[in-house]
């Protein structure tokens, strides 16, 4: 009945999705997200160089955990020296261990610290207002129509840890499935021009959100089964994306397949995925950054481990040795 709270419009329907998505979208539209690109790409080059230094690191904890979160942190104007906290306090969040399907008491102490903050740097922005996402934010108005303190603070939670997490995992993912494919490995390392590909192919083949909940809103019939009003359901975008009657060799992770924009990823109509180009720039950022300095690499999948989450699929160590070019 909450759920708005911690997960902002995610939760909402019209009217009151339609109002505070188009307020949001004031401060997040395309055009401001491809001005990012610069900044961004220094941000990618700065943790992969420290990275491929090393020869051998752990791709999330060096590269990949750490880009998203310094990529929104910057555009909401969060300082450097918070970040690190504001990381620890997103991970505590989505942290399941197995068999547990509520929150537990740790991940809701680190929502109400991260609360906190928010309200904290919006009283800041407030008295004195930057460039960053959140004075944007706070300076929206649409017909004299203004986001409440409430509203901000449950879109901030939601780009931290929605935004952040995702695209840390669709980056290890990308990376994980070209360490299991040698021929597609081969031609992402030496062709630039394939990374989009890279990208898209393993937004579909393993996309880090697996499955979305949703009420239903009136009956439909759904491949001969009726669901009714006021039912639950579980969309299982893995299982979307893997649908045979929609792509050709489903189980097959092949750069040359001609995706459009047939993927369940990022969803469709009013709820699409608002952050998807964001997504879509780091992810396509990081990845060609590692590929300029990568030659060849390795995943140790013996000490790989993967996350505990109910929805998000993806790594929480990765260790990786690269030669470099």
């Amino acid at each position: 009945r909450n759920a708005h709270r911690s997960m902002s419009f995610l939760a909402m329907d019209p009217p009151r999705h339609t109002r505070m998505r188009a307020l949001v979208s004031k401060g997040f539209t395309p055009r401001r997200v491809a001005e990012l690109e610069p900044r961004v790409r220094q941000i990618a080059r700065d943790l992969v160089e420290a990275a491929v230094e090393k020869a051998t690191f752990d791709l999330i904890e060096d590269v990949a955990g750490k880009f998203p979160m310094d990529v929104i942190s910057e555009m909401m104007g969060v300082p450097a020296a918070d970040r690190p906290d504001l990381h620890r306090l997103a991970d505590v969040l989505v942290h399941r261990d197995p068999g547990v399907m509520d929150v537990p008491a740790e991940g809701a102490a680190a929502a109400l610290d991260m609360v906190a903050y928010f309200a904290e740097m919006l009283a800041v922005r407030r008295a004195a207002p930057s460039d960053d996402l959140t004075s944007a934010l706070l300076n929206t108005e649409i017909e004299g129509d203004r986001l409440s303190d409430e509203d901000l603070i449950s879109f901030l939670f939601l780009m931290v840890v929605a935004g952040n997490e995702t695209t840390t995992k669709m980056i290890g993912n990308a990376w994980y499935w070209a360490g299991q494919f040698a021929e597609a490995r081969t031609r992402v390392l030496s062709d630039p021009a394939l990374v989009p590909a890279w990208v898209e192919e393993t937004l579909r083949f393993d996309n880090s959100t697996q499955m979305l909940a949703r009420v239903v809103a009136s009956d439909v019939e759904v491949r001969g089964t009726t669901l009714r009003e006021g039912e639950r359901v579980l969309l299982l975008v893995g299982s979307a994306n893997r649908d045979p009657a929609v792509f050709e060799d489903p189980d097959r992770f092949d750069l040359d397949r001609d995706i459009g924009n047939l993927t369940a990823s990022f969803g469709t109509g009013r709820h699409f995925c608002l952050g998807a180009s964001l997504a879509r720039l780091e992810g396509r950022v990081a990845l060609e950054e590692l590929q300029r300095r990568v030659q060849d690499f390795g995943v140790d999948v013996s000490s790989a481990e993967r996350v505990h989450s109910i929805n998000v699929r993806g790594f929480g160590r990765l260790p990786t040795t690269v030669k470099a070019r």
